[in-house]
């Protein structure tokens, strides 16, 4: 019989944590702040100041705030080109687009500086930043061009994501991780993006239940704060395998075969030892492997 997978904000309500609704994930791991942002971007919301001020430096507000502007002008550019109302050639990104690439690299710098902050606020201006960036990767038009000059940064930011992730241990943390792990999951709406993350994720959580099963043969004591930051990552490991699973033109052969055999190299003695002390763990590691079997099935 099939575990229905259990939604990312239910679990956050279960730590005690007071999650917004505006980061809460529909059945396909995406906020619905988001649900029109893959093909166009809310001209409404191009002009930023009307934002409210962060708590943080304006040194890395002004950092994220010119890059920002840039690429929405870049994509309602595009919008309006493909829609006939204006005449633009975008050629000339295939051989000269420094600013684009600067702009993206800022961008990720920026998005980087306030996750990493112990307190980074979940602002409109943050939600709006996340938002210009998925747009421009899932334009179809512009995302080749990102992909090609910036897919070495774009990999940097998903591993620096990640180790905010496992890094956190701020006792009023889970929020932030939400909006993290919502960023890292929005990043895998691009299907080259979501196999390299998928290749990221599976070494981490598999390196983890190596060593928990370690602490537990051995009856040594294991961190609780790892323990509860590996589930967001588990979370987003079991997202991004099932959209990938429901879209049956996409291939699950495209990420690292071999992390996939390392995973799933004698992981049922690693649940079977785990089960009984850590339950929630062990289900998660035996969703993801069934996920991980079936798309090799299809």
């Amino acid at each position: 019989e099939g575990i229905n997978p259990v939604s990312y904000s239910s679990q956050l309500e279960d730590s005690g944590c007071d999650v917004s609704n505006d980061y809460a994930f529909d059945s396909l791991g995406i906020a619905s702040d988001f649900h029109q942002s893959e093909h166009n971007v809310d001209t409404s919301k191009c002009l930023l100041e009307g934002v409210p001020p962060l708590s943080l430096c304006s040194t890395s507000k002004k950092s994220l705030t010119a890059p920002v502007q840039f690429l929405q002008h870049l994509l309602e550019i595009r919008k309006l080109s493909e829609e006939g109302i204006l005449q633009a050639d975008f050629t000339e990104l295939e051989n000269d687009s420094v600013t684009v690439r600067n702009s993206v690299s800022q961008l990720l710098d920026g998005l980087t500086v306030f996750y990493n902050s112990p307190k980074f606020p979940v602002s409109n201006f943050l939600t709006e930043a996340v938002s210009v960036l998925i747009s421009f990767i899932t334009n179809n038009k512009l995302s080749n061009h990102v992909l090609k000059k910036c897919f070495k940064k774009l990999e940097e930011f998903k591993k620096n994501l990640i180790q905010i992730i496992l890094r956190n241990s701020s006792v009023n943390r889970f929020q932030a991780l939400h909006a993290v792990s919502h960023t890292l999951v929005l990043l895998g709406r691009n299907n080259i993006l979501r196999n390299s993350l998928i290749s990221l994720l599976l070494p981490e959580v598999r390196k983890f239940a190596e060593q928990l099963l370690q602490a537990q043969q051995i009856q040594a004591m294991y961190d609780i704060t790892q323990y509860e930051n590996i589930f967001p990552l588990c979370m987003i490991l079991e997202q991004l395998l099932q959209n990938e699973t429901e879209e049956s033109n996409v291939s699950s052969a495209d990420y690292d075969g071999e992390e996939k055999i390392r995973f799933l190299e004698n992981l049922d003695q690693i649940i079977l030892h785990l089960s009984d002390e850590f339950p929630l763990f062990s289900l998660f590691l035996w969703r993801v492997s069934v996920l991980l079997n079936s798309a090799q099935i299809q």
